[in-house]
């Protein structure tokens, strides 16, 4: 539901605002795609390797409709917003918070951890729901989902709606070599690869995951210890590595709690099998 209704919404601005000859095929083909996860695969025979990938298919479609928000974001504006963006940062902050971290924080250690940490972020969502699938917590698993997945699509829609491209293509690259051995070069070749530009405000990256660290506290405490040396430094890292505005990281972190807090109501909207109150969150088990 979550998904349909994310595309429902995105085709519409695409079929009123937008140019088909330059936004539909790629809206097109994603949107088929994922129509075949959702309405196919339940009809094929229900061998194991189905059920799996109907179960963490939606995981996979994730990176098509990020790559989709830098075309779809060009509908409504023609700039991005970033001296809005950057005229609340210099309200709130007597100096540019990312130079003054990096100033402060000056040793390879820290750049690679905070890197390392940057790039983990992809990891969170397989690692809690990883633990839940493999021991049988279809329910909780499925809430983890349907939770993250809306969380997404909310940045996605602030993407598409109100476009910020964040300092990464504001200002130029830091030198990644300059800053630790190994992880900010990852980190670096992984955006220069696949950064959607327009996707900085709020930073989806903090707003996931939060999330994620939250459910963790709720269904598996040994997880939620884990993403703790995680989770933190994921968020200052947006900042200190130069890809998202402080505001944008603050944005996020809003996204994500709001997103916890308001996933009961909205599960219980859409018809969603509630997982048991407290199942799993006391005990990690």
């Amino acid at each position: 539901m979550l998904t349909a209704g994310y595309l429902a919404a995105t085709g519409v601005l695409g079929a009123v605002l937008g140019h088909p000859v330059r936004i539909w095929p790629t809206v097109l083909a994603h949107a088929v795609g994922i129509v075949v996860i959702l309405l196919v695969l339940p009809r094929v025979p229900q061998h194991r390797w189905v059920i799996a990938v109907r179960d963490w298919g939606l995981v996979l479609v994730l990176p098509f409709l990020y790559v989709e928000v830098a075309h779809l974001n060009r509908l409504l504006s023609t700039d991005y917003h970033d001296r809005a963006i950057q005229s609340v940062e210099a309200a709130l902050f007597h100096v540019p918070p990312g130079p003054a971290l990096r100033q402060m924080l000056s040793w390879w250690p820290i750049d690679e951890y905070l890197h390392f940490s940057y790039v983990a972020y992809y990891a969170l969502l397989p690692l809690l729901g990883g633990a839940l699938y493999f021991t049988g917590r279809r329910r909780e698993f499925r809430y983890v989902l349907a939770t993250v997945l809306g969380t997404f699509y909310v940045c996605y829609l602030c993407f598409i709606l109100y476009p910020v491209a964040g300092p990464w293509y504001r200002s130029p690259h830091l030198d990644a070599a300059s800053l630790g051995h190994f992880f900010p070069t990852v980190v670096h070749a992984v955006l220069v690869r696949a950064a959607s530009k327009g996707a900085a405000f709020p930073s989806s990256h903090v707003a996931v995951a939060v999330v994620i660290w939250l459910l963790a506290w709720r269904f598996a405490r040994r997880v939620f210890w884990i993403l703790a040396a995680i989770v933190p430094a994921l968020a200052l890292g947006t900042v200190y590595g130069g890809f998202h505005y402080a505001v944008d990281a603050g944005a996020g972190l809003v996204v994500g709690v709001a997103g916890f807090l308001a996933a009961p109501r909205v599960h219980r909207l859409l018809g969603g099998d509630m997982p048991e109150p407290g199942l799993g969150g006391i005990d990690g088990t």
